[in-house]
């Protein structure tokens, strides 16, 4: 109950500061994210979100949206991406889904003695407005057990987590928009 007061608290502050959700903050499995960094001048833009308690050096879990302009397939894009990570054994290829014009690609990243692996949901589609594909991106870093294999690894908050990311529809940056 606390914590529900806590995060009505926060949206009530939001308001009254003003602050627009597509700008700095998005919620995402009951939790703030706020900005952590955009670059809209690369080849694919990108803009990056952590928990509003952690910090850039130190997160666990980060949002991202790319915009991918010269794609147009998503169900061809989600599976290229797929098969391209099934070819490199620091990755472990968890799940791929592909529906209608919309693509679901999960993973396991563990290169050899790193001293994190982080999970990761890519979720290819391609929104109105929007010339080419965008991902929302969803990843969960951690430290790994070094007594279990990697697929023993992948967390149990999976399926949450793809559920969660498959359904959201943030708003996404203009500069991704299609220019009239």
């Amino acid at each position: 109950m606390k914590l529900l007061i806590q995060r009505f608290a926060l949206v009530l502050a939001f308001i009254a500061a003003g602050v627009s959700a597509q700008d700095n903050t998005i919620v995402f499995d009951g939790d703030f994210y706020q900005k952590l960094s955009e670059d809209f001048s690369s080849v694919i833009p990108v803009v990056e979100y952590i928990p509003q308690r952690e910090n850039a050096s130190l997160w666990t879990r980060k949002l991202a949206f790319r915009h991918y302009p010269h794609l147009t397939d998503a169900r061809t894009a989600g599976g290229l991406f797929d098969a391209s990570i099934k070819q490199d054994p620091a990755y472990t290829a968890e799940k791929s889904v592909a529906r209608g014009d919309e693509a679901l690609v999960s993973y396991l990243y563990h290169p050899e003695g790193a001293s994190q692996m982080e999970y990761r949901i890519l979720y290819y589609l391609k929104p109105r407005g929007v010339e080419g594909l965008v991902t929302y991106e969803y990843t969960y870093r951690f430290t790994p057990d070094p007594k279990r294999s990697a697929g023993e690894q992948i967390p149990k908050e999976r399926e949450r987590w793809l559920g969660a990311l498959a359904n959201s529809r943030w708003a996404l940056p203009a500069a991704f928009l299609k220019k009239s």
